[in-house]
Parts: structure tokens; sequence; C-alpha cells
């Protein structure tokens, strides 16, 4: 939500519409000024253009941002600063934002790096899978506790920079409340309150049948590490559904298939089938071209009586991405939509859209991370029903008007974090400040309801912390995203447009006016507007052609690049770069506004975090940079029947799939999940005893049946027998094998079992075992 420059003095950047911000950016080149601008390519992707700038001079880009943090499953949040921008693939007469980038191999990349972070919220922890870190804590000036996090080793753009913050009493609803701008020309909604509702409910629901399809992408970029991984999260998958679904995969790539020509029933036979298309999955199917399969998908009609949930997964790469996520909007009504992005440079603006306009959810996958738990989380998720009827009930003051946004609250599951922003237009004249907001929804017929209060006395809540006003511009964009996704009424509307403009000043009437009108008085950049900062001290005309120097963006994979993009080493740079964070938006003290703020200098790379001098120009032309930053098996072949072919071709893929870091606790972890039968069921053979570390005879003989055993009963005793392992050995993995656990003991259930024997009798016996 800024831009600051200095060249010696400092250039204070402003929000203009996107036209006018580039022809203001051309008239300072053309007079001899130096300019730079910073467009929004996507949401997650923006340029710098560094303009007209003298030989051997120095300057640096400042560029300041506020983002909500992403939830994890337990309460935690996770920052994420990616090392590399992954090739976005187009096809025939689409538009390539990172068309004509120059990318460096991220082990090659010369830039210093510099990260510090300051947390005002109450933390349990702060964690890093990627880095090793160093914190301390220290007592601001209002005393209270603030964490500082550096890092303990040099950040070498080899992977991407994770910490996870583990915030006290994470399930406690609360509000952050901002203070309006006491500057006079600012409009009511920025002169007035704003608060951040943060809602993170822990419930429980029942389990529902559905008809799930996973899409896998299986485009060139997808090859190596991905795909192996995205084969053994499908396995998992197969083998955690549910009684009663149906299913489907498909494949994309430059084109699609499905595996069947229609949703079919969960079966033994069409377990087997799926199983062995796994284990043949490649990333061999070209580009990457996902609205297709979509349009596809959304248009085959529904199971009666079966909700249709997609599950998306890719590393990103498309360039379509406003056309997917409008398709997904479309047919919310037809299907509810998941997406999971694999990988440092995956579309966050992709992955977000999809899961949020599909009312689903959305993950990613950063480096170091395994696939696995966090695509079964999300099935979890897509088996327990939404909250229904969700909405916020604002109790305040008499006079005081709030405009909250997203007007539309999307679904709630368990795991998931809430944030609900409340712009208040008008705020109270006397009396009580005292506010309440409570969700209120239904889970599974039963209501449930949570409230938070707040005051809106400005005496209580101190004043924004220097220039930032981080709730407001936050809750800006989400207004826009509500205009952009035509989410408001006309009344609305009409409210916000009169907010955004000083008293006498007449409001925009159209909605794209009143998207740039937010956006310029607010100070946040959208895809209708741009920074744009002029030193206007200087006027010397530019005598020949000015050079263009491109600043190259790391990648993390040479395969992953399309034709026409490059792929070279550069010339050697040197700087640094500095990142600091200051709490809570998404949690927090009462008192505090979250903020993010990264600040970046001359060579300007998102993706980077990068800040550096340009190496000496080789003529005295004055040089032009730009910077691009941010997938009928009962026939038997060669005598084996369609099952035991299956296990035999599972066996393989289980061994071919597991690396050399994987614990061999994991390895027979995957194996015995492989072995399950579709019922939920397994079988005792000499492999299922070898995995558990027992013998055939060392299970039988500790069965609580009567001897000898009959096949049935040898198989619900072996049923409970790794049923118990899982939960004793594999605690650390229970988020991939605990659906398929729990359909293995429904099994049991339904069995008849002798006199004296029931399922926890069985499970008992098994732990002595």
């Amino acid at each position: 939500y800024g831009i600051i420059v200095r060249l010696g003095r400092k250039i204070k950047g402003k929000v203009q519409e996107k036209q006018q911000a580039r022809e203001t950016y051309d008239d300072a080149i053309a007079s001899g000024q130096s300019a730079f601008l910073a467009e929004s390519e996507r949401q997650d992707i923006f340029t710098v253009s560094v303009g007209n700038l003298p030989p051997n001079t120095r300057a640096t880009v400042t560029l300041t941002l506020a983002m909500e943090l992403p939830t994890e499953h337990d309460g935690s949040v996770k920052f994420n600063l990616p090392s590399v921008l992954t090739p976005r693939y187009s096809g025939p007469g689409e538009q390539n934002p990172t068309e004509g980038v120059t990318y460096l191999p991220a082990s090659a990349i010369p830039y210093t790096f510099q990260f510090d972070m300051r947390i005002e919220a109450d933390v349990d922890k702060v964690e890093s899978s990627t880095h090793k870190l160093q914190t301390g804590t220290s007592v601001d000036d209002e005393g209270f506790q603030v964490t500082l996090v550096t890092l303990a080793e040099e950040h070498r753009f080899d992977k991407d920079l994770v910490l996870t913050i583990s915030p006290c009493d994470r399930h406690r609803p609360h509000a952050i409340v901002e203070t309006g701008s006491t500057s006079e020309d600012k409009p009511p909604f920025l002169a007035n309150s704003a608060v951040a509702l943060n809602y993170f409910p822990d419930f429980s629901s029942a389990e529902a049948v559905s008809e799930l399809i996973f899409v896998i992408d299986r485009s060139g970029s997808m090859s190596g590490g991905f795909i192996t991984a995205a084969k053994d999260t499908l396995m998992l998958f197969l083998k955690s559904i549910p009684d009663g679904c149906y299913f489907n995969i498909v494949g994309f790539g430059s084109n699609f298939e499905f595996l069947f020509p229609d949703s079919v029933p969960y079966n033994q036979i069409h377990l087997d089938k799926a199983s062995q298309h796994t284990v043949g999955i490649q990333a061999n199917m070209g580009g990457t071209v996902l609205l297709q399969p979509l349009q596809k998908i959304f248009s085959m009609p529904a199971k009666e009586g079966l909700p249709k949930q997609v599950f998306v997964l890719t590393d990103g790469a498309v360039s379509n991405t406003h056309a997917v996520i409008s398709e997904v909007k479309r047919n919310i009504h037809v299907a509810r939509c998941f997406a999971v992005g694999i990988g440092s440079g995956a579309s966050t603006e992709l992955v977000k859209g999809i899961g949020t306009s599909g009312h689903g959810s959305s993950e990613f996958i950063q480096s170091g991370e395994r696939m696995q738990p966090k695509v079964m989380r999300m099935l979890k998720r897509a088996l327990s029903p939404s909250v229904s009827d969700v909405h916020v009930s604002w109790s305040v003051p008499d006079g005081v008007c709030v405009i909250q946004t997203p007007n539309k609250v999307p679904p709630v599951f368990s795991g998931d974090r809430l944030v609900i922003y409340g712009l208040v237009t008008k705020g109270p004249s006397g009396g009580s400040h005292s506010c309440s907001a409570t969700l209120k929804g239904v889970v599974s017929g039963n209501p449930f309801q949570h409230t938070v209060s707040f005051s809106l006395d400005s005496s209580d809540l101190g004043s924004p912390s220097g220039s930032s006003m981080a709730v407001h511009q936050l809750a800006t964009k989400s207004l826009i995203h509500d205009l952009q996704c035509e989410a408001l009424s006309k009344d609305k509307e009409r409210k916000i447009a009169e907010s955004s403009v000083k008293h006498g000043e007449k409001a925009p009437e159209s909605k794209d006016t009143l998207v740039v009108q937010l956006s310029i008085v607010a100070n946040v950049g959208c895809d209708q507007t741009a920074f744009v900062a002029v030193d206007e001290s200087t006027k010397e005309p530019v005598e020949g052609s000015m050079k263009v120097r491109h600043v190259p963006v790391a990648v993390a994979n040479a395969s992953a690049l399309t034709d026409g993009q490059e792929y070279r080493r550069l010339g050697m740079f040197k700087g640094k770069a500095s990142a600091r964070g200051r709490g809570g938006a998404v949690f927090g003290k009462k008192k505090r506004a979250y903020r993010l703020t990264e600040e970046r200098g001359r060579i300007f790379d998102s993706g980077l975090n990068s800040s550096a001098p340009l190496p000496p120009p080789a003529a005295t032309a004055p040089i032009q940079g730009r910077s691009t930053a941010s997938e009928q098996c009962g026939a038997s072949v060669g005598g084996f029947s369609g099952s035991e072919l299956m296990n035999t071709c599972l066996h393989v893929f289980v061994s071919q799939s597991s690396s050399k870091s994987q614990s061999p606790v994991l390895q027979s972890m995957l194996s015995i999940v492989s072995q399950q039968k579709a019922s939920g069921a397994w079988r005792l053979s000499s492999e299922t005893a070898q995995l558990v570390n027992k013998s055939m005879k060392d299970i039988e003989m500790g069965s609580p049946f009567p001897t000898p055993l009959s096949e049935t009963q040898l198989s619900i005793w072996t049923t409970a027998v790794i049923i118990v392992w899982l939960e004793l050995k594999c605690e650390d993995y229970i988020d991939e094998w605990e659906l398929l656990a729990d359909k293995a003991k429904g099994w049991l259930k339904k069995q008849v079992l002798p006199q004296g024997v029931s399922t926890e009798v069985l499970l008992a016996t098994a732990r002595k075992l």
C-alpha cells in the first residue's frame, strides 16, 4: 500500500488510475526526470519499472505491504516469502504476465538478504521449517511483550523462507480496532474506525457422502518430486473415500482426460482400476490448461443427493487466472471447489481464488512440506458439512453505521480462520462506545454462535502506528473484491460511494469508477490502478536512446520454462534487503492492527525481496530497468487377477515413490495403506505381517477369536491390528491415515462378532499384541 523512493531525497509514490499512472511515468521520462512505476500484473505478481536513472546513481525503492497471513489447521499462522517466480503457461491468444522475464537459477542468486520480524501479540512459539531462527523478547512503551525474530543462518534463495507463528488462546474470537485518520482531507470511511473480527471456531461435524473429483495437474512443470508427491497423495485420497461416495480422477495439461466417463460408485472394482491408473500417472501432458476440464466437470449432471466436490491440485502456472476463477464462481451452485498450490511459484491468486470463489478452501505446499497431510485435511473438510446460514450480527450504539466486508460470509470449516472487516462510516456522537459482533450459523442442524466485544472509544484505542492504516486498507481491498465480484446490493454500493468522498464532493456513479476511487483514497493498489513516483527536482533532457536492463528473477526448475523465456546467468549484484512485521490483523492485541512491511531496494523483485545497486553501466546513457516480481479390473493379465496385479503395481509404486528421506515407519505406512480394501478392511499376508514387525503366526495366535479362525475372522482381526499399529507407530502422520482408519473402524462395527467380542475388545487385545 505504499512506495517510497530515495535518490538522496525522499520521493513518495501515489496511486493513480493505471493508464494515467503510465502516462505520468512516460511524461516524466520524456522530460528527463527519474520516475518509478509499480503495477499489479496479478494479485500475486507485480512489476516495478525504474526509469531514467542517471549513471552510477543508487536508488532505494521501498514497498510496504499489508496482508492476512494464512492459517494452519491447528490455529497457527504462516508467513511465506517465496524465492522464485514460476513461469506462467498461456494458451493461444492469451496474455502471459511473465513473458519477457529473464530467469536465473535459484542456486545462483547473488543478492544478500536480511530479515527482521517484530510480533506484537501473545505468541506461544515461532518456528521455521526452512531456516534456523533467533528469537527474543522485549517490552514496548505500553508494557506489552514483543517477540523479535531474525535468521540464524544465511538465506541462499534455494528455498522459500517459511515461518509458523503459534498464537496463545487461538480459538478465542477477538477484534482488532484501528482508529481513523486525523487528516482533514480523508473521506468518512478513512476518518472513522475500522474493525477486523477474527474467528477460529472449533467444532466437529458428522461425516457426509459426496461425489468427489480429483483434478491433478500433469503438465511438464509438475515433473520430478511434484508429480511423485501428487501420486502418493492421490493413493491416500482413494483409500480414504467413505462408503457411499462416487468419485473420478481427471488429469490435465494442454488437454485433459477422465479416468471414468462419469463418476462411479466407490467399490473394490473401481478402486482397483483407479489405483492402477495412479501408478502410471506422469507429468507428460504439456502445458497447463485448467479452464476446459473445469467446464466439463461443471457441465456433467450431479448425482442425486450427493454434493459435487472438486479438488484441484496444481503448481498454479496458468495465465488465464481470472477466467478460471470466474468459471468456478459461476458454478458455485453446481460444485464446491478446493485447491492445492504446489511449490514456491504457485499462484496465490489462482489457488486462493478457486478456494474462496468455490466456497471451499485452499492450501499451499511449501519447501520441505509433505503434500499428503494438507490434502487429507482438505478431504476431511469436504466430508464434513460446512456451516450453513453464516452471517454476522453487529450490535453498535445508535447513530453508528458499519459497512461489512466481505458482504457474503464464506463457509466456515473446523480449522479455518474467518476474518470479517467492518468500516465505520459514521462514528458514535457520544454516550456508550461499546459494540459487539456475533458470528451465527448452523452445523449439522444445530445452531452455534461466537461473540466478540470491542470499543470504538478512540482514547482507549490510541492512534495507528506511524502512517499505517493496515486494517482500513485490508478492508478496502476486501470491498474492492466485493464490488468486482458483484457481491453488493445497489443500496450498499451507493453507501460505499458516498463514504469514499469528502462532504460536498460528487460520489462515483459507476462501479469501475468507485473501485478506482477507493484504491486512490485508501492508497491501495488494484488491477485498475498503479503506484507512480516522480523526482521533479531535476529535468535533464534525455539525449540518445536509453538502455533497458532486465533484472533477473529466480526459477526453481529450468524444465518449467516455456518457449521464449530466458534462462541464463546475468551480472552479479550486491545489496541487502529487510522485512519487518508488526502484529496482528489475523491475531494480536486489541489495540494493534497487523502490518507486515517489506523494504526492498533498487533492484526489486517480490519473490526475492532484494535490494541492490546496479553494476556500473557500460555507457553514460540513463538506464531504464524493469523487474517482474512474485493434474474391467476383473480381467486377468499375464496370469494375474486384477486385484493381484493391482497389489503388485502398488508395491512397485510405493517403493519407487519413497524417497531416501522418508522414515521406515512412513514407508511401512504407505505400503499398508496401499493394501486396504475399498470396504476399509485388510487381509492378512506375509507382507502385511512383516510391515507391522510380526509373524503371521504371532498375529493369528494373538486373536481373541477361538481357533481356527475363519477367513472373515482373520480379516477382522488383521484390520484391528493395523488400526492399532497406525495409532501407536504413526502418530506423527495421523492427518494422513485418520480417515481410512475411521473407515476401517466403521467396517468392524458392521461385522457379526461372537458373544464377548466387540470392536473395543478387538482393539484392546491388539494393543497388547
